[in-house]
């Protein structure tokens, strides 16, 4: 069996994706199982972003806050099904990365999940919470229900393993080995 370095990498790569997923997945749980605790869930955060709770009164902001809890209910369902989703794909992404690590080809083919999952991810947190929780509900002014920090670093995590994922692959094709059959 040949382990070069860079099928060392694809399997370093796999295992990133693996920890990304399974963070995706214990958060989505955790927002399933315990939803109405305002420090283990999302339910409580949702409420307060969309309705502006925590925000100044003066902000010239309060027209753009939404009550309906219709509207707080789908969010929240769809912030946990984008979690949800991103840590199936990238769980998938990850078996097969370790399962075809043995060929760059075969690797890179397996990262259309890692892709795929790392792109939900950046849509859940880069666009849903930095965009329009962040940006157009003015999460960032808000005193009780701020969540930026949070949001930043889960849509930095993904984006790192996205670029490492990309920079294995682009490297693994680059190599010398790659003009070689694999033993």
């Amino acid at each position: 069996m040949n382990w070069s370095v860079w099928r060392t990498a694809r399997v370093v790569a796999s295992i990133f994706v693996l920890m990304t997923a399974a963070y995706y997945l214990v958060v989505a749980f955790d927002n399933i199982t315990n939803p109405v605790n305002p420090n283990a869930s999302n339910w409580p955060f949702v409420q307060g972003v969309l309705s502006g709770d925590g925000v100044p009164a003066d902000s010239g902001f309060e027209w753009r806050f939404i009550d309906a809890t219709w509207f707080q209910v789908i969010s929240y369902i769809g912030i946990i099904a984008g979690e949800t989703i991103t840590g199936i794909l990238l769980l998938i992404g990850g078996i097969l990365g370790l399962r075809r690590s043995s060929t760059c080809p075969r690797w890179g083919r397996a990262q259309k999940w890692t892709f795929a999952g790392g792109t939900t991810g950046l849509l859940v947190f880069f666009f849903g919470f930095i965009t329009v929780g962040g940006n157009w509900f003015i999460m960032y002014l808000n005193s009780k229900w701020n969540g930026m920090a949070p949001a930043f670093q889960n849509s930095v995590m993904t984006a790192l393993m996205m670029i490492f994922v990309i920079g294995v692959l682009i490297g693994g094709h680059m190599a010398p080995e790659h003009e070689r059959r694999e033993e």
